[in-house]
């Protein structure tokens, strides 16, 4: 008996000492409910591959990541955790996603998903494009090759992971609205044609390089945004509805084309999730949500600050971010990332495992 008691005690002891995910696997003895978690995307779920890239979109210093592991910046464009984070540990993986680029990866960091997403990409050739993380993901599959034994494991991890697409933001906001060239190409629903076209084209790409279990992000309110506001508001940094509707419309023949390619590839799970009103709920009604203010960022004046110009010797942060939507002028919060993963994985993400 006092053998046993000694080794609960010592259980208990781990338990306590581990973080709340790994509390959950030691106490329920649950199992991820997929093997892997592999991201692709733009700076909302960058976990740090910008640090190894030449850009000037980085947010490898402070005051990005303040309120994560002890303060040291990672490369996430928040204070904290960001969706791939949260969503990884909703599947039992792990706390937080690495970056495949500039990280010392485990074995077992490469089995439970990386993150290929690079800040500023896009799915307009005129961006940094998908097609890099593409030539990531194909260079991953053979290290995790080597890690497993063999091609055919390796494809069957593949095949059973979450993959989490999230792009199309810094299209809309960057190369229609404020570059000179796109609006004498295209009027804003040829455009939204085009993006959607490009899009679909990664997923069928994604498709033949083995994945299975796909979730589309649609965009958010873009004209909503912090900078946005700024940029396009008026004195009164209204919403921009020019903005936020180029998303809405964006988000509706994406989710169209989303259907059709579940027929088409004969994959029921291909999915979109809406993120547009989820997050526009919480603009609007911040209170709802337990925060204070939602048009302005907690770096800086909260006005335009973002990636270079959020940075701790011209910008200072707000007392409480969590009182805050948003953490720079163009990305939210932890706080706000957390409840939006939690809206949205049991009405978007449940049915794709």
């Amino acid at each position: 008996m006092e053998l046993g008691g000694t080794a609960m005690s010592l259980l208990l002891l781990l338990v306590l000492a581990a973080s709340p995910l790994q509390q959950a696997r030691a106490v329920g003895g649950g199992r991820p409910r997929v093997p892997a978690i592999l991201v692709f995307g733009d700076s909302i779920v960058d976990t740090g591959n910008n640090n190894a890239v030449l850009t000037l979109t980085k947010s490898n210093f402070r005051p990005y990541g303040k309120d994560l592991n002890g303060g040291v910046p990672t490369g996430r464009f928040s204070n904290g955790r960001i969706p791939t984070d949260f969503v990884a540990s909703r599947l039992g993986l792990k706390d937080l996603v690495p970056a495949y680029l500039g990280t010392d990866l485990s074995d077992d960091d490469l089995c439970t998903g990386v993150s290929f997403a690079s800040g500023g990409t896009g799915y307009d050739p005129l961006t940094s494009t998908l097609v890099e993380e593409l030539n990531m993901f194909a260079e991953y599959k053979e290290r995790l090759a080597g890690v497993v034994g063999d091609e055919a494991a390796a494809a069957g991890i593949v095949a059973e992971s979450l993959f989490l697409v999230c792009a199309g933001s810094d299209d809309i906001a960057n190369n229609y609205y404020l570059a000179p060239v796109r609006p004498l190409q295209y009027d804003i629903s040829a455009y939204v044609d085009f993006l959607v076209e490009q899009a679909c084209d990664f997923i069928r790409q994604l498709y033949q390089q083995g994945a299975r279990r796909i979730a589309v992000l649609g965009m958010p309110p873009v004209g909503c945004v912090p900078s946005q506001r700024t940029l396009a508001g008026g004195l009164a940094r209204d919403c921009d509805p020019a903005r936020n509707h180029a998303a809405q419309l964006y988000n509706s023949r994406l989710k169209e084309e989303v259907v059709l390619l579940q027929k088409e590839l004969a994959c029921q799970r291909i999915g979109y999730v809406d993120i547009y009103d989820v997050l526009q709920d919480m603009i609007t009604n911040p209170c709802k949500y337990g925060f204070e203010v939602s048009t302005r960022g907690c770096c800086g004046t909260g006005d335009l600050e973002v990636s270079l110009l959020c940075n701790q010797l011209t910008a200072p942060t707000c007392p409480d971010d969590r009182k805050y939507v948003f953490w720079d002028s163009f990305h939210p919060t932890e706080k706000a990332y957390e409840i939006i993963v939690d809206y949205l994985f049991p009405r978007y993400i449940e049915n794709l495992l």
